[in-house]
């Protein structure tokens, strides 16, 4: 006798819902990383100061991170659709409105809270629905999701500056808004929170085992919120998310500044954070893939500790072709994390109760993102320089590996 999945010819419908979250994540995301790319243009037009326009960033970072908390539980109870709606509609408000910003408190409101909470409805709906939908290739499918992330940058830093160009910064947030909401809005009504809705079962749940020993393979046991924040692996990984942001985000955020500091031109200098988009995606896609085979732990060692190592190259970089090779490694290695964590999550602490865990867990990266931007604007501003800033990030990303070998999975087996 067959599996629900298999009296239904055709396309499985997780793989909608993976191009779905794709498609969304690629105009919120994309867009959300061509802040790098307005850096200057705010930082010129209204003569303010790195450190300024770093900390609206930071504020970002903070925000949408408690937002995740409150998406997660919102998902959980009211599903993706609602969640997705929210999040389009505001991120369209936040962009509007980012177009009349004149006062630092402006753009500290529009960018830090209204955006921030916009952004804060869009990764955790798609990746924990993802999620409840695969069991098998569970690593793969939301490596492919949020490769749209990766995507995203690519095409629409780039775009993001062609915009600038063209028009000018203030008209390029407008066109920004209206593109958002015509395409995102509709996509977001495919998604669906749970396969029972489809009556259909997840992928690979006909071949999942009672018991047995926890890592690639999902466990036994759905943990609680409460459960699973009283577990070690919870707090490294909620560690290893504070660092990985941190370095990410100072790259994403003066990535631009840095390299026409010495000399690249500003069209060029917003190529290299498409290229880290687009490889990201590749990373994203490849790593999740290879983590469904040889767990998550050692694709996290090698992402980590490659990326430390790609940071203290960028103090050396000085030609195109070495911010290249710098965005190409460390852009893969970037991606490759970025579904470890939704991934391990439901490997580790189960799905029924994974949008409040994973949510929990994503104020790490908010934590991580206010810091790494924000002292480099400082470290900036006081020295003339970055190069102290981005040896801390290479210091806290080999942090992050060093938890990667520390983490192991909190397996607990239902009792009979």
């Amino acid at each position: 006798m067959g599996t629900a999945n298999e009296a239904r010819p055709g396309v499985f419908y997780g793989w909608i819902i993976v191009a779905a979250g794709c498609a969304i994540l690629l105009v919120v995301w994309g867009f959300q990383y061509s802040y790098g790319v307005f850096f200057t243009e705010l930082c010129d037009d209204l003569n303010w100061k790195r450190t300024t326009v770093s900390g609206a960033y930071s504020l970002f970072m903070v925000w949408h991170s408690v937002n995740y908390f409150f998406s997660g539980w919102l998902n959980d109870r009211y599903g993706p659709r609602l969640i997705l709606a929210i999040c389009i509609i505001t991120l369209t408000g936040g962009y509007a409105l980012m177009s009349a910003v004149t006062a630092p408190w402006q753009l500290y409101g529009v960018y830090g809270i209204v955006i921030g909470t916009g952004c804060g409805f869009a990764f955790l709906p798609v990746t924990s629905t993802v999620s409840r939908w695969f069991v098998k290739r569970r690593g793969m499918a939301l490596g492919i999701a949020v490769a749209g992330i990766g995507m995203g940058t690519l095409a629409l830093a780039p775009f993001a500056q062609f915009l600038i160009t063209r028009f000018d910064w203030r008209t390029s947030y407008l066109l920004v808004a209206g593109i958002l909401l015509i395409a995102g809005l509709p996509v977001s009504r495919l998604m669906r929170s749970d396969p029972l809705e489809k009556g259909l079962l997840p992928y690979g749940l006909e071949g999942r085992r009672e018991g047995g020993e926890c890592g690639s393979s999902p466990c036994a046991f759905d943990f609680t919120l409460r459960q699973a924040i009283r577990t070690k692996a919870f707090w490294l990984l909620f560690a290893m998310f504070i660092f990985f942001n941190c370095a990410v985000q100072m790259v994403m955020v003066h990535f631009k500044a840095y390299a026409t500091d010495l000399g690249i031109t500003p069209m060029v200098a917003a190529t290299f954070i498409g290229v880290i988009g687009i490889v990201s995606s590749a990373g994203r896609i490849i790593m999740g893939h290879v983590s469904d085979r040889v767990g998550r732990k050692a694709c996290f060692f090698i992402s980590y500790l490659l990326m430390s190592m790609m940071m203290m190259w960028l103090l050396e970089a000085t030609q195109p072709w070495q911010f290249y090779f710098f965005s190409v490694t460390f852009g893969f290695f970037y991606g490759s994390c970025v579904p470890l964590f939704p991934a391990a999550t439901a490997d580790w602490f189960g799905t029924r109760s994974q949008g409040a865990i994973l949510g929990t867990l994503l104020l790490a990266p908010g934590i991580g993102g206010a810091i790494g931007p924000l002292l480099a604007g400082r470290v900036f501003d006081s020295a003339g320089s970055y190069d102290v800033a981005i040896v801390a990030g290479a210091v806290v990303l080999l942090a992050g590996a060093v938890c990667s070998v520390l983490i192991k999975a909190p397996c607990v087996v239902r009792s009979a």
